[in-house]
């Protein structure tokens, strides 16, 4: 009912300010006919433009100064006008189009802040200007303009002035436009504000205009993964002391590969001061809706995808760097204290939200650094999938721009938003980043790598493989046992000549053991000579080499003999050496075959 009362107040407004300009503008032709103009306006910055806006932000203030603190809920564009011989212009209407749509508003019962310190208004009167004879008659969210009359009875929505203001020779008068937000989501460079008049006054050709944001930037850099080293400062933090750089690795069965259970991600804003606290934005707690530290601060929204359902994913916290804090060290923990929303990324709730509960160093750039130091099998099925678990993150919170009667609108819009989820301040468009999802959890393939150093076959020798599947064991899953799984096996054979050629089991394979498709089952054992496989893939003997022998389960362990093909008397025999993981998440180690394998 609210919503829709709103609606209704916003509609009934746009059907008036037809009426109410024209009503100015007749009222403005009927007294100034016949007179030329002596008054000369131009537009400024007292404060000086804003330095810098995010490119995504739809609530950024204009001409806000170096600090874009200092005005309550916006900056200030300030309208001067000078007159020569003294006169009446009659009724005046004056336009400020700031170049981007317009996110607030100038009602202070329909804004989206809850001071009217902070609504869109007219202030800093001077001169022959005063409260009573400059007004604001429209703002048009959609076009980026500020429609202002001069003259009396005050300007208002409804009300048209039938006056206009007399101004004293030799005079100059100013007022000053405040608190107006802008959305400059696809807009890029800087931003420039320009002031028309519908008539009475000449608009300065020199002044008519004023740049009011110097530059459009990218809110964050493309967030990464941890790599090199992580700052002591985070690794002091409780439950941070094993976290290691890369990514996540879990087996196809949950458990961590190389003890890599936990991942950091880095997510380093791009401008100095693009995180900010509560009171930090906009002008503190005047300028923000809802007015609350938590939900109005500038957010780092962190979004994972491909999660497995039970997958568990916790010890999640957030930490703030940067390398010239005041008497740190590069590493040291910066101001800002990042919280984060939940602890924990799930399958159903794979977003975490990180705010500044007090206030950021707006000097010098911060990195963020949000960990998840538990990654494994949690209540998830086995095998996992091979698929990767990957970050993006946004600036938040996000919504659009503007609303179509309080209602949001992902296409268009032409209000401010005013409502309790849709009117916050600060908020964004979403661009997750970085475009290709960062990859923060991997899975090998559910595969197991082992190495035959040395088989032949020619002459009086051939080499006997025996390969078996062990994920059935003793043990069970829930007793940390295997997870059973079949599959096929892969043959990479390499001979002194430097010739290679590879084989993969399928049906028809050589050999004993092998099920429908060349799987080998969970619990079944592989044997096969190397001459069958060779005939079996077209590799002419004789082979002396080594074989490199993928079975595409886990937990494969195997033998290869060099035997006398007369008596079948052993003349080498060695264990296959199982090799560690391979995967683009972990280069394959230097191996010290005399120091084994830690089979």
């Amino acid at each position: 009912m609210i919503q829709k009362l709103k609606g209704e107040k916003q509609m009934i407004k746009r059907l008036l300010m037809p009426m109410l300009l024209v009503g100015i503008i007749f009222a403005m032709t009927s007294m100034a006919f016949g007179q030329a103009a002596q008054e000369t306006c131009g537009i400024s910055v007292p404060l000086g433009s804003t330095p810098r806006t995010t490119a995504t932000g739809h609530t950024e203030p204009i001409a806000a100064g170096a600090g874009v603190l200092a005005a309550a809920g916006g900056g200030d564009v300030r309208v001067t006008c000078t007159n020569t011989l003294g006169s009446s212009p009659g009724v005046v209407v004056l336009t400020l189009a700031v170049g981007a749509p317009i996110t607030d508003t100038a009602s202070t019962a329909l804004t989206p802040v809850p001071s009217a310190a902070a609504a869109i208004r007219l202030t800093n009167f001077a001169g022959d200007f005063n409260a009573g004879n400059v007004g604001i008659s429209a703002v048009n969210n959609t076009s980026g303009t500020i429609v202002i009359g001069l003259g009396t009875p005050l300007t208002t929505s409804t009300v048209s002035p039938s006056s206009g203001v007399v101004f004293t020779a030799t005079t100059t008068s100013s007022f000053d436009i405040q608190g107006v937000l802008v959305s400059v989501n696809g807009k890029t460079g800087v931003l420039i504000a320009s002031l028309s008049s519908s008539g009475g006054v000449n608009i300065s050709g020199t002044n008519g205009t004023v740049q009011v944001v110097d530059s459009i930037l990218p809110g964050l850099v493309d967030p990464v993964i941890a790599a090199g080293s992580i700052p002591a400062g985070v690794l002091g933090l409780p439950g941070n002391g094993g976290l290691t750089t890369g990514a996540a690795v879990l087996n196809s069965a949950g458990s961590a590969v190389g003890g890599k259970n936990n991942f950091t991600i880095k997510i380093t804003e791009n401008s100095v001061d693009t995180f900010r606290s509560a009171g930090q934005f906009n002008g503190g707690g005047a300028g923000v809706f809802p007015n609350s530290s938590a939900a109005s601060s500038v957010q780092v929204l962190v979004q994972l995808a491909n999660i497995p359902a039970g997958l568990s994913i916790s010890g999640c916290a957030a930490a703030m760097t940067n390398v010239n804090f005041p008497g740190s060290t590069v590493g040291t923990l910066a101001p800002g204290t990042p919280t984060v929303s939940q602890g924990n990324f799930t399958a159903a709730s794979p977003t975490l939200i990180v705010t500044f509960a007090t206030p950021v160093d707006l000097v010098d750039q911060d990195t963020l650094w949000i960990s998840c130091s538990a990654v494994g099998l949690g209540t998830a099925v086995t095998p996992l999938p091979s698929t990767a678990i990957t970050a993006q993150a946004t600036l938040a919170p996000d919504n659009t721009a503007l609303c179509f009667l309080g209602a949001p609108s992902a296409t268009s819009g032409n209000s401010a938003c005013t409502g309790l989820t849709t009117g916050n301040i600060p908020r964004y468009q979403v661009n997750l980043q970085p475009t290709t999802a960062l990859p923060v959890v991997v899975f090998p393939p559910s595969q197991t790598t082992m190495l035959l150093t040395f088989a032949s076959v020619g002459g009086l020798y051939d080499t006997g493989i025996a390969v078996a599947n062990t994920s059935t064991d003793p043990f069970t899953p829930a007793g940390g046992g295997a997870a059973p799984i079949n599959g096929t096996i892969t043959f990479y054979m390499y001979k002194i000549d430097g010739t290679s050629k590879v084989y993969t089991t399928t049906t028809g394979s050589p050999g004993s053991g092998l099920a429908t498709g060349g799987v080998l089952n969970s619990g079944s054992t592989y044997l096969v000579n190397l001459s069958s496989l060779l005939t079996a893939a077209a590799y002419p003997a004789p082979f002396n080499g080594y074989i490199f022998i993928t079975a595409n389960f886990t937990n494969a362990h195997g033998a290869g003999t060099v035997y006398l093909t007369t008596t079948g008397d052993a003349a080498l025999s060695s264990p296959l050496l199982v090799l560690p993981p391979v995967s683009t998440a972990q280069v394959r180690p230097t191996i010290d075959v005399g120091a084994g394998l830690g089979q």
